[in-house]
């Protein structure tokens, strides 16, 4: 089933939830992992941020540290890198702090006939989107379900719904990050531990760029900005839905993608597709 809208979040009402306790969050330097970090730290979240660019994590924690009064600490780790993510849970158990919310965030695509993508640039993808997902939940998981609190809220895309023809394996990881989701959601019910699945439509990040794609005029409707991407994910996180889909139009969409078969929706998703390259990637 997919969720209904969530709220909007409005004043520090999930302090309860969030005040003290310490947030992981993977590819926090940009796009929607910074500004979870950002929404987290303003409901009194103590973080600590991943991603590749150390100065940019740094220069974010000093920033939220300054502006909410919440701990920040930095590890970079390149989770797409087969040492990076021995590298990230060494230092994180380093820190000594307890995490009870993982956010797993990093993840990228690439747009194109997968016959013409490079072997390395598709085997990184699912190292990113999918394996160093599973390590990061496995690592800090007992340690949630032993204090019986906190959660993981794991960042696909409304690519989880159908097969995404030019964009095959960045759609093939979001549908293993939905279906891991809602499995580990299941699995948890009534240890004090929640599980939420975000699947975004499209919300103008870094994203788009480094997978050289835009967004086309038929999906502008869709279109959600970071904040309001993040506000009505977390919301849905608080209120412990396992499926989030910010936006009427993307609901509808993926209720659509739900229903109708995948020899109907995957050419209109491969037509519409086939639009999206921006002209740096022509």
């Amino acid at each position: 089933m997919v969720a209904e809208r969530a709220p909007r979040y409005e004043g520090r009402r999930m302090d309860g939830l969030f005040g003290g306790r310490w947030a992981l969050i993977t590819g926090a330097s940009s796009g929607l992992g910074e500004e979870l970090a950002r929404q987290l730290a303003e409901r009194g979240c103590n973080v600590v941020l991943t991603a590749r660019s150390r100065e940019k994590l740094g220069a974010l924690a000093a920033q939220l540290g300054a502006a909410h009064g919440v701990q920040a600490r930095v590890i970079a780790a390149d989770l797409a890198d087969a040492a990076g993510l021995d590298t990230l849970l060494r230092e994180l158990d380093a820190l000594g702090v307890a995490i009870d919310h993982v956010v797993a965030n990093a993840g990228y695509g690439t747009w194109g006939p997968f016959v013409e993508e490079t072997t390395r640039s598709q085997t990184e993808m699912v190292r990113l989107n999918c394996e160093a997902v599973v390590g990061v939940v496995h690592h800090v998981l007992p340690g949630m379900v032993a204090r019986r609190r906190g959660g993981v809220l794991l960042v696909a895309s409304t690519a989880a719904f159908q097969p995404t023809p030019m964009f095959a394996v960045y759609g093939a990881t979001k549908t293993f990050v939905r279906s891991f989701g809602e499995a580990l959601a299941e699995e948890l019910r009534g240890t004090g531990v929640r599980v939420s699945v975000l699947c975004p439509g499209p919300v103008p990040t870094g994203f788009q760029t480094r997978a050289k794609i835009e967004i086309p005029p038929a999906q502008r409707a869709a279109v959600l900005t970071p904040q309001e991407t993040v506000e009505r994910a977390l919301a849905g996180y608080a209120a412990g839905r396992v499926i989030v889909v910010p936006g009427a139009v993307n609901r509808a969409g993926a209720v659509l993608a739900s229903v109708i078969p995948n020899r109907v929706v995957v050419p209109v998703v491969r037509h519409m597709m086939k639009t999206r390259r921006t002209s740096e990637g022509s």
